[in-house]
């Protein structure tokens, strides 16, 4: 069986093809709804776990009802960080996580909200400005690091994506720290930064990262934390017997990070975890040592990235960024580790 609050979709479009009107939401499932009943697999949908007995192989959902396991794949991933300065309860200040979270955007700018304040420059911020850009909104972005990207890529990349925003209208902003959002009536309408301005906004949208869903888990004694995730083996299992965990919410000491205990949040890392614990639980042997991949449209230009380049100590750009295609090395001591690529 499977118990999830929402129906399983395909995340990165949920952020760009829905938000922008290109693709209705039946083309963001990853099954159609007949395919669950025909393969016998139960879905329950509006239902997470919220204890686990793992002595009694047993776990609790929302609405009371329990379910016995002989084995438990946890693939529960994260929910949306929010801000936690004064005003981040008002309404009209949203994460890009959900349906329901798009739903509400949709219904926010078919309302007339045209001024839009994005919070946090690593990917969902960066490709929510563009498609906001792109339905004629007038976007603000704050970054508080000194560039965006800076915990991915280095300097190269993140120049190119800073100047690509700017020449498409958005007021992309560095070293930018928020004081506290602006309400009136119960509603957002500006963001004070603490050098004292007040940005007037319709809407804020809050892209800074997830917190990992692991708390029933590490509540019945995994190894792990609320705030890095649950640690798994090379096998995807936890501390507690029977009970393995995949995808944003697994933490795995990974090569590709000089065998630190990392959490990767990827479409690549949860479907080749998914497949290895599939094959563990038949009775194949096997460790999980995929190489990190990701990607990232904006406007009109595709990243791809292989690899993990925190750490490195050489970067060789190749190609020029101002033709908009090029690509960028990571090495480190002498090593290649990562590479982006940009068309």
């Amino acid at each position: 069986m499977a118990a999830s609050r929402n129906s399983p979709t395909s995340a990165p479009p949920l952020s760009k093809d829905y938000l922008s009107g290109d693709k209705p939401f039946e083309r963001l499932l990853i099954w159609s709804a007949t395919f669950w009943p025909e393969r016998n697999i139960d879905l329950q949908l509006g239902k997470e776990v919220v204890q686990v007995d793992a002595q009694a192989k047993r776990i609790t959902l929302s609405d009371g009802s329990t379910i016995a396991y002989r084995t438990l794949i946890w693939s529960a991933g994260g929910d949306a960080k929010r801000l936690s300065c004064d005003g981040s309860e008002l309404a009209g200040v949203h994460a890009v996580r959900t349906r329901a979270d798009v739903d509400q955007l949709i219904g926010e700018l078919k309302g007339g909200a045209r001024r839009v304040a994005i919070v946090g420059g690593g990917y969902i911020g960066l490709e929510a400005a563009a498609v906001l850009t792109k339905l004629s909104c007038d976007v603000t972005l704050i970054e508080a690091l000194p560039r965006v990207l800076a915990r991915v890529a280095g300097e190269d990349l993140s120049a190119f994506y800073q100047e690509e925003h700017r020449a498409h209208g958005v007021d992309l902003r560095t070293d930018a720290r928020i004081n506290h959002l602006v309400g009136s009536e119960g509603r957002a309408n500006g963001v004070s930064m603490t050098d004292g301005m007040v940005l007037a906004t319709d809407l804020v949208i809050v892209g800074i990262g997830i917190a990992p869903n692991v708390g029933p888990l590490i509540d019945a004694g995994a190894d792990g934390t609320r705030q890095l995730g649950v640690q798994v083996d090379a096998q995807c299992r936890t501390s507690l017997a029977a009970v393995f965990a995949i995808g944003d919410c697994a933490a795995h000491a990974c090569a590709f990070a000089d065998g630190n205990v990392i959490r990767i949040e990827s479409v690549q890392n949860a479907n080749d975890m998914a497949s290895l614990v599939a094959r563990t639980i038949c009775g194949q042997e096997g460790v999980y040592a995929a190489t990190p991949w990701f990607w990232s449209n904006q406007y009109d230009l595709k990243l791809q990235t292989i690899g993990l380049s925190p750490g490195h100590d050489q970067a060789v750009l190749r190609g020029n960024p101002s033709e908009r295609t090029f690509s960028v090395v990571y090495l480190k001591a002498g090593r290649v580790i990562a590479l982006d690529w940009v068309t």
